[in-house]
């Protein structure tokens, strides 16, 4: 006697279980759309002109109150013949080299979102609509009625297809409508890029702002990107990479695209090791700059359409050559600015203006007064001054900002702003008194309340406020004397850790060149 192996009805329940993410649950409804507009593009654009629709459509559209998710597209629709090839379970398409891969994705995310789902579809040039509703319960059940077939007679020009899911199995709302938008945006890039698609997520027009926009430009306005091509397991492997003129650790990574349709991609990208790191969630500054995509056709993908299947050792091929091709543009994204490439830094017209206008305020009278005019007292007397607002703030005010910074020995600081006479000091600190730095800022000093401007100038008054107090504490803390060369010197050192921070100490080394858009 044969053993054979017998898959009942009731199987299609556990489809319910597949490890989908709502998205690309979704994803295979559109799939079904663009690949149906590829197939027969040339008699479609003709009809869509007709039509006035002028472009593929697809509309989703999520009612939580009627308990209903409806795509419809105006593709080229099914025969009654392709409908019932289309309800075949794991049947594959004819072309497998496009969207649709395994015969699967239809019925198995319709049955992950609800129980009773129904495909209405009417070809071009056909004069028959036809609907087919499944009742996944009574199929797993073997009860009559689990599939209803109904037709009707239509014009020979009309043409869509409408799946209408209810009885659903999960109710989307809150950040996950969002992210759902977020990423069929991102899935269909290419389409919407290229302009043959329009994508709506519950009435919300979806576009495709281009990563590629954002890139840094080089010395002569030429974008830090570049193509790369090569093979793997005789497989042809493409894309691009390129470099963020400001980082983006949620946009930063590599997109991975089958078919022009992004697998895996922002805002949840692909991080090779190779490239990014085996450090998992680094926010260095290549997991914050560094940007691409990749093309892998021919490779195996997940049944779930979210991921590539690799095979053997392909994943490390891949990696390595992504190495060789994008390494040079790895090593430059390690650091925040090269000479005059990165727009970070200051441009030549930023430091020229900047220099005529000091050139300026170094020759007016009102510097030579200052310096004829003022008198500087007896380091008595400052001490005096300088302790009475110190005690007079810290005594009665809570610190703007306070921590310690975990070195040998720890350093105990206090930052306070403080709204003090305009005739005050610029900043008070002190730095002898043990490990403990206190920092006064009198933000009703001329210069504060007339040339700062913005975040960024506020914080590098700031920094050079508290690092001249943390400098003058180590020149204490470690030479006999304080010097002015010597707090300049650990200054120096100070001003440097930002950059340390974001590039996590990467060896500076020569900037690959832009590319040429």
């Amino acid at each position: 006697m044969a053993i054979q192996l017998i898959i009942g009805p009731e199987a299609i329940t556990s489809y319910r279980r597949l490890a989908y993410s709502p998205w690309h649950a979704i994803a295979e409804f559109v799939d079904n759309s663009t690949q149906s507009y590829f197939d027969n593009r040339a008699v479609l654009d003709e009809q869509l002109q007709k039509d006035e629709d002028r472009l593929l459509t697809v509309s989703i559209v999520y009612d939580k109150n009627n308990d209903l998710l409806r795509v419809a597209d105006n593709a080229m629709g099914m025969s009654v013949l392709e409908l019932e090839q289309a309800l075949h379970v794991a049947r594959p398409p004819a072309n497998t080299s496009g969207r649709s891969k395994y015969g699967m994705g239809m019925k198995t995310a319709a049955c992950w979102i609800g129980n009773k789902w129904t495909v209405t579809t009417k070809k071009l040039g056909e004069d028959q609509e036809h609907s087919v509703t499944v009742d996944v319960n009574k199929v797993a059940g073997g009860e009559p009625g689990a599939v209803v077939h109904k037709s009707m007679r239509k014009p020979i020009d009309k043409h869509y297809t409408i799946v209408e899911i209810v009885e659903m199995n999960r109710t989307f709302q809150g950040r996950t409508l969002g992210k759902i938008g977020d990423f069929l945006r991102s899935m269909y890039r290419s389409d919407l890029r290229m302009g043959i698609l329009q994508l709506r997520w519950r009435d919300q027009l979806l576009t495709w702002d281009s990563l590629e926009s954002r890139l840094l430009l080089g010395v002569e306005g030429r974008k830090y990107r570049k193509e790369f091509e090569f093979d793997v397991d005789g497989k042809r492997v493409h894309g691009w990479v390129g470099i963020f003129d400001k980082g983006s650790r949620a946009d930063a990574g590599f997109s991975m695209l089958q078919a022009n349709r992004v697998v895996r991609g922002w805002p949840d990208a692909w991080r090779p090791s190779s490239l990014y790191g085996q450090l998992q969630g680094s926010n260095d500054l290549v997991n914050q700059r560094l940007v691409g995509e990749i093309h892998l056709d021919g490779f195996d993908v997940s049944h779930t359409k979210d991921n590539i299947l690799w095979r053997g050792n392909q994943e490390d091929e891949v990696e390595e050559k992504l190495k060789e091709h994008c390494g040079d543009y790895r090593d430059f994204a390690k650091h925040r600015r090269k000479d005059t490439m990165d727009q970070r830094g200051p441009s030549e017209l930023d430091v020229t203006a900047a220099l005529d206008d000091l050139e300026k305020e170094l020759n007016s009278p009102e510097m030579v007064d200052q310096i004829n005019i003022s008198v500087v007292p007896p380091p008595e007397a400052i001490d005096a001054t300088k302790g009475k607002i110190i005690d007079s703030v810290v005594g009665t005010r809570s610190a703007t900002l306070q921590g310690t910074i975990a070195s040998t020995p720890p350093i105990t600081w206090k930052i306070f702003l403080q709204n003090m006479s305009p005739n005050d000091p610029y900043v008070v600190s002190d730095s002898t008194k043990g490990n403990d730095i206190t920092v006064i800022v009198n933000t009703r000093h001329p210069y504060w309340e007339t040339q700062l401007e913005g975040t960024e100038s506020v914080k590098d008054y700031l920094r050079q406020c508290i690092y001249d107090s943390v400098a003058e504490w180590q020149a204490r803390a470690k030479v006999s004397r304080i010097d002015p060369e010597t707090v300049k010197l650990l200054k120096d050192h100070l001003l440097r850790v930002p950059l340390e921070m974001e590039s996590h100490g990467g060896e500076e080394e020569e900037p690959p060149a832009a590319a040429v858009n």
